[in-house]
């Protein structure tokens, strides 16, 4: 959310609009959700924000953004009742129409309704969604769809003023509960390559302390207050994904964020990742495990690589997924399901 939609508040706001952001999960939730067990600390937790969404419904809005799924569980019956009063756009940067559900929270998964997903496309006055992929799935059900990409406000993403001098060099890898089992795909190219060079695997997003043998890793708590200098103070960037059709609906965002920052990447070839980043200029795509293992050492070796990928892979996130490029077409959705609120009523 705060990338999809928060970050775009100042621009809505000098175009004319009050928003009033309305979230179900803060931060303390959100890290609960992900640990396992805890079972009635998370639905005591759960209902507590279920009761803050209801009274918020009551609100009297002109229309309503929502952000991949008004409520995590159940049919679509949020989305049903704002349907019938005012337009919605509706916004999603995954392919939440499958069915996914983490390790922690499996008990769950049978109230979980995927199918949801193209029901609230179909109510919606607009749609955005996050990549190529995901707009094709949203056109199957509407013909009001925007394909808008997830992006960074450069001005805050940036490399460091003064350049960070690691030693050994900071390989990184930032994710999420759910995704360290892309990381862990990679654990014999970075072991077999631990053995050549020398270099710190850096780690942070995951539940648990990851090891892999003959790898010095280091396990960072992530936290806000530090997410951009985990990424700026990498020397490399790596982004493993497999190709099926749940990551065909991710946005490339670690990618991003590693190249806002001037951190040269390297990343699976799967979905979007072919278009944000350019084989050989602006980034490095890998599929077999010889070609991981050659970028790697191609960007552990050659320093003046790694600047001139770095270096151009920022001028790419300025120009095509930066906050700046991107916030005129996010106004103009909304501009255009404005022009539909008399309408709908």
């Amino acid at each position: 959310m705060r990338f999809r939609v928060s970050q775009f508040l100042p621009a809505l706001s000098a175009a004319g609009f009050d928003v009033t952001l309305q979230p179900l999960f803060d931060t303390t939730l959100f890290r609960l959700l992900y640990r396992p067990g805890n079972t009635t600390r998370k639905a005591a937790a759960l209902m507590s924000r279920t009761v803050d969404r209801l009274r918020a419904l009551g609100n009297d809005y002109d229309m309503v953004l929502i952000h991949r799924e008004a409520y995590p569980i159940g049919p679509p019956l949020i989305e049903r009742w704002l349907g019938k009063r005012v337009p919605m756009v509706y916004d999603f940067d995954d392919a939440v129409y499958l069915p996914s559900t983490s390790d922690a929270n499996r008990m769950i998964a049978s109230l979980k309704r995927p199918g949801k997903i193209a029901e609230v496309i179909r109510r919606s006055s607009e749609v955005i969604a996050g990549n190529p992929h995901l707009g094709d799935y949203a056109r199957r059900y509407s013909s009001h769809v925007n394909v808008i990409p997830t992006v960074v406000d450069t001005t805050v993403w940036a490399p460091p003023a003064q350049p960070v001098r690691n030693e050994p060099l900071v390989i990184g890898w930032i994710g999420t509960p759910t995704t360290t089992q892309y990381l862990m795909a990679l654990q014999d190219v970075l072991s077999a390559l631990a053995k050549e060079h020398h270099f710190v695997l850096r780690v942070s997003g995951t539940v648990a302390p990851v090891a892999i043998p003959g790898v010095r890793v280091q396990n960072e708590t992530w936290s806000r207050d530090r997410e951009i200098a985990l990424f700026n103070t990498c020397d490399i960037g790596v982004y493993p994904l497999p190709n099926d059709e749940w990551t065909l609906g991710k946005c490339g965002f670690k990618a991003i964020q590693f190249m806002a920052c001037g951190v040269p990447v390297v990343a699976s070839p799967v979905g979007v990742n072919r278009q944000i980043i350019e084989d050989g200029t602006s980034g490095l795509l890998a599929n077999q495990e010889a070609e991981w293992r050659n970028h790697l050492r191609a960007l552990l070796t050659d320093a003046a690589l790694r600047r001139r990928i770095g270096a151009a892979g920022r001028a790419r996130i300025e120009q095509h997924y930066s906050l700046q490029a991107i916030a005129p077409a996010v106004v103009a959705v909304f501009e255009t399901a404005a022009r539909k609120v008399h309408a709908h009523a």
